[in-house]
């Protein structure tokens, strides 16, 4: 009787910039798409740019080679973005030679958050602004530490929508590299992707 194949897990983890925020989002879209992977989402000890793309790195090595899972079960994701921060463009690098993706924000994640509830290509100087932004135009109570997933998860096919839109309308032709670019986020381009590898 022919032996059944092993079914591996896939090997999914975001490395995240911030404790709580991005954690929340990824870790209640995981699990909403059925997938029980303890802190599959979380933030390194160094979660500077270029800390968060050596971890990456690090972890998709180790996936590989001390756990020996196939490459086409492993899924990592580096979650950083701009916000005054320096090492982006060593990040970038680092990361791009490696089958990582890239969740990047400028001014920082919250943009991504905003795009839940408009379109919008004005820029910002920093996060507190569009949280000040967020706050004042569309939720009053929004806080870093709120159950963001589930608090936006209807919202999500318009965030990817206005998110398509920002790059292919206002970016496009843009020969800025992505950390120039203001407001930016790769975050749709990354759950395309999250959806294909897990097949949904």
């Amino acid at each position: 009787m022919p032996k059944r194949p092993i079914r591996i897990d896939p090997f999914i983890r975001f490395v995240c910039e911030g404790d709580v925020t991005e954690p929340n989002y990824f870790n209640g879209m995981l699990r909403a798409k059925g997938l029980t992977i303890p802190n599959a989402a979380f933030k390194p000890k160094d979660h500077s740019p270029i800390g968060i793309a050596k971890e990456a790195a690090r972890l998709y090595n180790d996936a590989l080679k001390t756990s020996h899972i196939p490459k086409e079960r492993v899924f990592i994701c580096a979650i950083f973005d701009c916000d005054g921060h320096v090492g982006i463009t060593e990040a970038f690098a680092m990361l791009r030679s490696l089958p990582i993706q890239i969740g990047f924000s400028n001014a920082c994640f919250e943009f991504w958050v905003l795009l839940h509830f408009e379109r919008t290509s004005r820029p910002f100087s920093n996060c507190d602004e569009i949280i000040t932004y967020i706050r004042r135009k569309h939720d009053a109570d929004y806080r870093k530490n709120n159950d963001h997933f589930n608090r936006l998860r209807e919202r999500i096919p318009i965030a990817r929508e206005n998110a398509k839109w920002l790059c292919e309308m206002h970016w496009q032709y843009e020969e800025k590299p992505e950390w120039q670019r203001n407001p930016f986020t790769t975050i749709h381009q990354l759950l395309h992707k999250l959806d294909e590898f897990i097949g949904k």
